[in-house]
């Protein structure tokens, strides 16, 4: 992979982010649906990929680019750099479109089980001076979250014309795609995780959880993933 990186501006990240964030340099695949949304950039990283043999982590962790990107020669910023090759995308796409045509979910639902923690919540509705209290149950939420995956997966491949949603069929787009390193932060202070890009924080919460899971703390210089209880402005 060509040493190219995704330009940041420095001072966005010490107005948005405590003094305990992380940052390292990660690879990542630009995408361009070419004929479908030519103006339009995607990103998925590629190391978190390479750690999790599943195509549904570059469609969980795929995100739309600002309109003006700039990628040069030299690292914005002085930190870690983490070297991976890179699986390709379109294959992961393509897989992924298989099943939603095939109606077979569970790749899916292992990766849904993998990043999510269910538990049981707690609503309380209000009548006048009445109050009462349900208990939606975990299992039913893993349902209703199963669901709403499904949804969003055929919406956005429907989306970036790969797969045709009334017909039920896959469909053939051309894909460029361009390699480069990507900025991710992780603050435990503030419990959030990303991509930055120019001036914008592209929050990707999963990044922390998978950090978390896969007990990668060592790899990102972390020493823990918990909030501490200092406040920042």
């Amino acid at each position: 992979m060509l040493n190219r990186y995704l330009y940041i501006d420095k001072n966005t990240l010490v107005k948005k982010l405590t003094p305990r964030a992380i940052y390292t340099w990660i690879p990542v695949q630009i995408i361009r649906f070419r004929e479908c949304r030519p103006k339009e950039l995607y990103i998925v990283d590629c190391f978190f990929r390479s750690q999790v043999d599943n195509p549904y982590i570059s469609l969980i962790l795929l995100r739309k680019l600002p309109k003006k990107i700039r990628i040069v020669d030299q690292a914005p910023l002085d930190v870690k750099k983490i070297v991976c090759e890179c699986k390709d995308v379109i294959i992961d796409l393509t897989n992924i479109v298989r099943d939603i045509v095939a109606k077979n979910y569970s790749k899916l639902y292992n990766m849904l089980d993998f990043i999510s923690e269910y538990r049981d919540i707690e609503v309380t509705t209000r009548f006048f001076l009445r109050s009462r209290k349900y208990v939606i149950k975990a299992e039913q939420i893993k349902k209703m979250d199963r669901k709403l995956a499904v949804r969003v997966t055929e919406s956005l491949m429907d989306r970036v014309c790969l797969y045709d949603k009334k017909e039920n069929r896959d469909l053939y787009t051309p894909i460029d795609i361009e390699y480069a390193y990507a900025l991710i932060y992780i603050d435990p202070v503030i419990g959030t995780s990303g991509l930055a890009v120019e001036n914008k924080l592209i929050e990707i919460k999963t990044y922390m959880k998978l950090v978390k899971k896969l007990s990668l703390e060592n790899q990102f210089s972390l020493e823990s993933l918990t909030p501490s209880s200092d406040t920042y402005h």
